[in-house]
């Protein structure tokens, strides 16, 4: 009983710091919903680039690189150690060290209801469509289809969540 309180309490600090967190970057990010929670180690570079929506939540040591934009939907949850990346290396000069090929950078959308798991690193030039969930430790190098699952280095398709005609009503709410 005395353990399930103390947990409890530490659970509510905890969470209440990271919409503290949220407040704190509310003042650099170019546009933040209501209710976003992100997480001690949080980090958001290059963050007037940025857009998070409604109830959103990101975790532990979670890195946007906003460079390239990124917009994030409404009712997010991006699991700890996960790496949004829209800024890349440029490599394709083979006369030059990749070390100065400067960079590359492209606008990532992560769309509404979308879960993505611990671990994962979404490249430059994505889109992660509605419903969407990104299996831990994946790399997202292309777009992700509503309502589908994806996991894997690439992240590939694995199945959907729901039959055709719930998705196709899905879409429509």
């Amino acid at each position: 009983m005395l353990v399930e309180k103390i947990r409890s309490i530490a659970n509510f600090i905890i969470l209440k710091r990271a919409i503290i967190r949220a407040l704190f970057w509310r003042l650099f990010v170019y546009k933040m919903g209501k209710d976003v929670r992100l997480m001690h180690g949080v980090r958001i570079l290059d963050p007037k680039k940025v857009v998070i929506g409604d109830h959103t939540y990101i975790n532990h040591n979670s890195d946007i690189y906003g460079q390239g934009g990124v917009t994030i939907g409404r009712y997010v949850l991006i699991g700890q150690n996960c790496n949004i990346m829209s800024v890349n290396h440029a490599f394709s000069d083979y006369k030059k060290p990749i070390a100065l090929q400067g960079i590359e950078i492209g606008p990532i959308a992560i769309e509404d209801d979308v879960w993505i798991g611990a671990n994962v690193t979404v490249l430059p030039n994505v889109t992660i469509h509605k419903g969407a969930i990104v299996g831990a430790n994946a790399v997202v190098t292309k777009d992700i289809e509503a309502f589908s699952i994806v996991g894997g280095v690439p992240a590939k398709f694995i199945k959907y969540r729901f039959p055709e005609a719930k998705r196709k009503i899905a879409l429509r709410v």
